[in-house]
């Protein structure tokens, strides 16, 4: 056993939860403001690099308060789920710990037990009722050698609601996640995609009578998901801004596509900045990492080239200056810094992955793959993009290296796969793929293992990953 140091314990939630805003077209809830304190402690971790091995029993103080009883559960299940999606530390399986008796203090916990296990560490919960809903107050407790009952992580979270216990599970999550493993969790993002499953037929001059597509939001894994668009019409390729409630996306809702910006959150009409016309086409935008710049392709010089505009509708810039029709420019993302774009151009024949400055400047091919499509940046600390790649069916997504300019193939061949957007951490990638029939999203490691499908009803499409866990 090796001594290393972490932040925190003490992590007091002081943050209540803010009333839920109506959106401008589905109501949708806001996730928590909080605030964290923390201070040092001493946490003993397995050698080897190997996970700590931690089991998560029942909470106590619940008395025969059915409701809470209901949350605490929804806690707790929400909460493994979220700390064995990342893999940081290896759980002991729920039902072998549903055999063992509860204890009630930190003296009374079963330590031989959890021992046979091969558990390194316990969680020891209390949930109780506050005026505001309800508190946990979690601990993780060690059970063998020098750590044995000695506490390495406390957290208390006040600001809890019944009605959404998931939301208090994954703040848990991802401050377990920062504060033992020094990983930014994922547990409080979202995922923003495009979905046919309500087969309402489209109205307008170049889409009517057509099968919609609205845009949809989830938590990370798929639940709580909801429509945030209802305009009978096509609304395509959203793309989250960096503050984790701001959405761009493709709507045809005004005859032409163009770029709708708007707060999910906040009960106001979107804005345009690309300020299309009946006369062009705007599409597939991509925020900057500071958010204040949009990405987009455009044919309002006539042909198809990328373009930026700053995210009040300011300092348009046309940034390929495209003078060939037969050239199409399109889906740009931004690197990490917000210093380049890359994008996808078939200007020498097959749609290719090229990177220049987010000046326009230093034009430099990145790939020769047959067909390319669909390209996005990981976040820091890794260099690569992903994107999609093959010809007519059974397309794959791969990864390039911008460092070593090596390419790697992630899916495995099964179904269509395309659409790729990086988790903010980068080590998984949201995606879509046809391998259970209709086009549905779903998460792969960088390993290329799938981990969740994320959804199942209708047709699923252009997913983008929040790059922020909290609003």
């Amino acid at each position: 056993m090796m001594t290393r140091r972490v932040a925190l314990v003490g992590c007091l939630v002081t943050g209540i939860l803010v009333a839920a805003r109506p959106s401008f077209e589905a109501g949708v809830s806001a996730a928590p403001y909080l605030q964290q304190t923390a201070s040092e402690v001493t946490v003993n971790m397995p050698t080897g690099g190997k996970p700590p091995r931690v089991a998560i029993p029942a909470a106590i103080g619940l008395g025969a308060d059915t409701e809470l009883s209901a949350a605490a559960g929804v806690v707790l299940a929400t909460l493994w789920a979220d700390l064995n999606f990342e893999e940081e530390f290896d759980l002991v399986s729920r039902d072998a710990v549903a055999k063992l008796p509860v204890g009630d203090s930190l003296d009374t916990l079963p330590y031989d037990r959890l021992a046979e296990l091969g558990a390194d560490f316990v969680t020891f919960t209390r949930i109780t009722r506050v005026e505001t809903g309800f508190k946990v107050e979690l601990q993780l407790i060690g059970v063998r050698g020098a750590a044995a009952k000695k506490i390495g992580f406390e957290g208390n979270y006040a600001a809890c609601a019944i009605q959404t216990p998931r939301a208090c599970a994954h703040l848990i999550a991802d401050d377990m996640h920062k504060r033992v493993r020094h990983l930014d969790g994922l547990a409080q993002t979202r995922l923003a995609f495009t979905s046919d499953r309500d087969q309402e037929r489209m109205t307008g001059r170049f889409v009517a009578g057509s099968q919609g597509k609205e845009i949809y939001i989830a938590d990370y894994d798929g639940e709580n998901q909801r429509r945030i668009t209802a305009n009978q019409s096509l609304n395509l390729a959203p793309s989250w801004g960096p503050d984790g409630r701001t959405l761009a996306y493709v709507s045809y809702v005004a005859q032409s596509p163009d770029i709708f910006v708007r707060d999910v959150f906040e009960a106001r009409l979107p804005t345009r900045p690309a300020a299309g016309t009946t006369q062009m086409e705007n599409t597939l935008p991509a925020f900057s990492p500071d958010g204040s710049k949009i990405a987009f392709s455009s044919t309002r010089a006539g042909n198809w080239d990328i373009w930026v505009v700053n995210r009040d509708g300011s300092g348009l810039r046309n940034l390929t200056n495209n003078s060939v029709g037969s050239v199409i420019n399109n889906a740009p993302t931004w690197s990490p810094t917000g210093a380049q774009i890359a994008f996808t151009s078939n200007r020498t024949g097959s749609n290719q992955i090229y990177m220049m400055t987010a000046e326009g400047t230093g034009l430099e091919k990145l790939t020769s793959d047959p067909g390319v499509d669909r390209p996005t940046w990981s976040p820091a600390p890794y260099n690569d993009i992903a994107y999609t790649s093959g010809v007519q069916s059974g397309h794959d997504i791969n990864l390039f290296d911008v460092s070593t300019r090596q390419v790697r193939v992630l899916t495995s061949g099964l179904g269509d796969n395309g659409s790729p957007t990086f988790a903010p951490n980068g080590r998984h990638i949201a995606f879509v793929t046809s391998r259970w029939g209709k086009d549905q999203v779903a998460i792969i490691d960088r390993k290329g293992n799938i981990q969740l499908k994320v959804t199942a009803q209708g047709a699923n499409t252009f997913p983008n990953w929040s790059r922020t866990p909290r609003q």
